[in-house]
């Protein structure tokens, strides 16, 4: 037997309301930390999407993760400044508690004022098919940056705070993240003192030829040094200037990159230098510590 069950008009209509209030309260809810991520994420491109950010560890490989402390999540190794330690951002997301950054990683070589200039705005009017497939490569450069944030529902404090971790801001130094051998190069480029040696016995002598002068010191072991594989690859060649003190025992110390060319090519450099030996500059017929500069010489063949 079919029974029909009549429900008031009322009741349903009562229902049908309070139905409709709940899932309107729902989706507001559910829009309000979209909205509010949307906002920050706009503001969040329009302060970095094209900008270049400088990495406070080089590290390469094209997936990064960091903490919102900075840390590394996972391993990565670290790589050079010229190649790994700045990204052109091109993309900008924000989820909740992760924040993404899409780039290009920079390439960097210098011009005759030894400016750190993109590899890639060197190539815009280049002819060849090696200079259209090394251009191509430079645009294919990616890296991925995620940050985790402090929160599910970060403010513009929190993900300033945490891509600061990460990257340098504005206003530091340069030297402060390089390695020792670059503050010398970055102290004139920022118009800063240059850093101070390291403690010396004695003191430093400068080589001057003559009667009553310092005696140069004289070279005997001098390795070439290795070509950086993007280097090779782009056929980049040229001379970097190398300063150093050569101690009493003819050993090399001290070294500063004074003339750079980039792509990896200048820790090439004092990597190679470091392993040199001298005869060492005589004074009086004594051996002393003097400051000298070398060239040091990419070219292939």
């Amino acid at each position: 037997m079919k029974t029909d069950i009549k429900i008031p008009r009322s009741l349903f209509r009562s229902f049908s309301r309070r139905s409709a209030a709940a899932l309107l309260a729902l989706t507001l809810l559910s829009l309000r930390p979209a909205r509010a991520d949307q906002g920050l994420e706009k503001q969040v491109k329009f302060d970095y999407l094209e900008k270049v950010l400088t990495l406070r560890r080089f590290y390469s490989g094209q997936h990064l993760k960091f903490h919102s402390d900075g840390t590394l999540q996972g391993d990565a190794p670290l790589g050079l400044w010229t190649l790994d330690g700045q990204i052109e951002v091109e993309d900008v997301h924000l989820r909740g508690a992760q924040l993404a950054i899409k780039g290009r990683r920079i390439h960097r070589i210098f011009d005759a004022q030894q400016k750190p200039v993109d590899q890639l705005t060197t190539l815009k009017n280049a002819s060849g098919k090696q200079q259209k497939d090394l251009e191509k490569a430079l645009h294919h450069l990616k890296v991925e940056i995620e940050i985790e944030l402090p929160s599910q529902n970060p403010d513009e404090k929190d993900v300033s705070a945490a891509i600061h971790a990460v990257f340098l801001t504005g206003s530091e130094s340069m030297m402060d993240i390089m390695p020792p051998y670059w503050r010398a190069y970055f102290a004139k480029q920022e118009g800063k003192p240059q850093p101070a040696p390291e403690a010396t016995k004695g003191p430093v002598y400068l080589s001057k030829p003559g009667r009553g002068g310092v005696l140069a010191p004289r070279v005997f072991y001098a390795p070439d040094p290795e070509y950086s594989d993007e280097a090779r690859k782009a056929r980049y060649m040229g001379t970097i200037v190398l300063s150093l003190v050569v101690d009493s025992s003819g050993n090399p110390a001290e070294l500063q990159i004074q003339r750079p060319l980039g792509l990896g090519l200048d820790e090439m450099a004092v990597k190679a230098v470091s392993t040199w030996r001298f005869r060492p500059a005589e004074k009086d017929g004594d051996p002393v510590p003097v400051a000298i500069n070398v060239e040091v010489n990419f070219h292939l063949y």
